[in-house]
């Protein structure tokens, strides 16, 4: 990096870091003055059991994937003699997110939806360096081996597509396919977050959770009141107020929050490692709800020039969570994708 790129991303920084924790008070602020100044202490629900949505029998079994690094959880569902469909979560969720692609799934697929590292019921870390993306992506291999598979379909969404895509470029035999749901290969998300204006503040909060303590409080303020139905759109049909309960549930357990902020925490690096990224050999899709408030459509350009095998898919009226949004479409997409051959560079818009 440059002595002068070197300059620029100090001062962005500089003014971001400080600014973040400006928005982190003011939504704090904001919190008490709508709900009154008790809502800031009221304590989390203490959940004594998962909430019953979660162990639904259509959506599957339970299980642990011992790693190096602790227990993976992971709910499967479908024939084990049917090739393996990974899917992985974003923040601030845990696999029970994916309940619409697995009741979709499960029938052609061995659909195994993972908590990933520090989430819902998988091992906790208070170490910020555990939540590397190069560590995250461990994870995902011990899970497919230990299961007994040699290659899977890859699902990602928010965090779980930046894991994905490292997943993918770092081992491109392990990955037959590979689905993105508004998400992006880091590097490039980190770089367009630099510089460019519109990402740099649709993603505050990337600078403003390398704090400590704030973003845990301002998350968890109410019960996690910032993570109402209202998150998914308003009148959704497709999350239910048990759907609410079970997010808020893996929330909740001791250590999730901390060590889901930590992701940001551990890669949203001063001198991140901008521009070292590997090629993508398998045939990609990269799913966007178009009214995405978080990442902007502008991450899927650029792409082209690492995957060989490019399918990008529009997802009109959907926002950050177009598979809790729109599972229809969403779903619909993702079967047309893997039903292809993958030879065709094709640009899809499903309104």
């Amino acid at each position: 990096m440059r002595l002068l790129q070197k300059l620029y991303r100090l001062m962005v920084y500089c003014f971001m870091v400080p600014m973040g924790l400006f928005l982190m008070l003011l939504a704090i602020f904001t919190f008490a003055l709508k709900f009154g100044p008790m809502c800031l202490f009221r304590k989390k629900k203490q959940y004594l059991e998962r909430p019953s949505c979660m162990d639904d029998p259509q959506l599957g079994t339970h299980g642990y994937v011992s790693t190096s690094f602790g227990n993976i959880h992971y709910v499967a569902s479908g024939p084990r003699d049917k090739p393996l469909m990974l899917l992985v979560h974003g923040f601030p969720e845990n696999w029970h997110s994916w309940r619409h692609q697995i009741l979709e799934f499960q029938k052609e697929y061995r659909v195994v939806a993972m908590d990933t590292r520090g989430a819902g019921e998988s091992q906790k870390s208070p170490s910020v360096s555990n939540f590397t993306v190069d560590k995250l992506s461990l994870d995902i291999k011990d899970v497919l081996t230990s299961l007994g598979y040699s290659s899977c379909v890859l699902v990602g969404h928010d965090w779980g597509g930046v894991i994905a895509f490292d997943f993918a470029g770092a081992y491109p035999d392990l990955v037959d396919k590979l689905i993105i749901i508004n998400s992006a290969e880091f590097s490039h998300m980190e770089n367009l977050v630099y510089n460019t204006f519109k990402q740099m503040w649709m993603s505050w909060y990337f600078f403003a959770y390398s704090w400590p303590w704030f973003p845990e409080f301002m998350i968890s303020i109410d019960n996690f009141r910032l993570f109402s139905r209202g998150m998914y759109g308003k009148d959704n049909k497709y999350v239910t107020k048990e759907d609410i309960e079970a997010l808020k549930y893996g929330l909740s357990l001791p250590g999730t929050l901390t060590s889901q902020v930590n992701y940001y925490r551990a890669n949203m690096r001063l001198f991140g490692a901008a521009g070292k990224r590997n090629a993508i050999l398998c045939p990609t899709a990269i799913i966007w709800g178009m009214e995405d408030k978080f990442l902007g459509f502008a991450l899927t350009t650029g792409n082209d020039k690492y995957i060989q095998d490019l399918t990008i898919i529009k997802i009109e009226g959907a926002a950050h969570f177009p598979h809790q949004q729109k599972p229809p479409e969403v779903n619909q997409a993702m079967r047309g994708f893997l039903q292809g051959d993958g030879s065709e560079e094709v640009v899809n818009i499903i309104s």
